[in-house]
């Protein structure tokens, strides 16, 4: 019964991170694609994560946030902007705290007069049964380019 619940748990916890990473990967490329970014196209993506986790609850133990970053004449990364929808998950971005402010991004993802589309998709893993796995954060993060502008200025959903 150990063994049977133990695998059960680890079965959702290997689900659960190739979600969030399909999660990470679906938003930053969704929001990367558009010359343009509308708060309303935005805000469709931040929907459609909910259904990319599926079958796990998202919406009341999930996060995502999506920076836009960028480099000054210091190669000091910093924020553009960032939106956070999708989830009810108290969680703060682990790339910036909002426009302006310092970014944490890998060196040379980012050049100045770039802008890097970052994805961080977080979820309050609860085990089932208790049985091996302890109660996480989980985050998995994804990075774009935008492929035909330059996404330096957006209206968040809900702002």
């Amino acid at each position: 019964v150990v063994f049977s619940a133990g695998t059960i748990e680890y079965s959702r916890l290997i689900l659960l991170t190739q979600k969030l990473q399909s999660a990470a990967f679906n938003l930053a490329e969704l929001t990367a694609r558009d010359k343009e970014l509308t708060t309303d196209g935005l805000a469709n993506v931040f929907l459609a994560i909910d259904q990319v986790v599926r079958p796990f609850d998202f919406a009341g133990s999930g996060r995502a946030i999506v920076p836009s970053v960028g480099v000054d004449e210091g190669e000091d990364a910093f924020v553009y902007w960032q939106c956070e929808g999708s989830g009810g998950f108290a969680v703060g971005s682990l790339v910036g705290s909002g426009a302006g402010n310092e970014a944490a991004v890998p060196e040379g993802l980012v050049g100045e007069g770039e802008t890097l589309i970052v994805a961080e998709a977080f979820f309050d893993f609860e085990p089932l049964f208790g049985v091996g796995l302890a109660p996480q954060t989980l985050r998995r993060v994804a990075y774009y380019k935008p492929r035909l502008g330059e996404l330096m200025d957006v209206d968040c959903p809900g702002a």
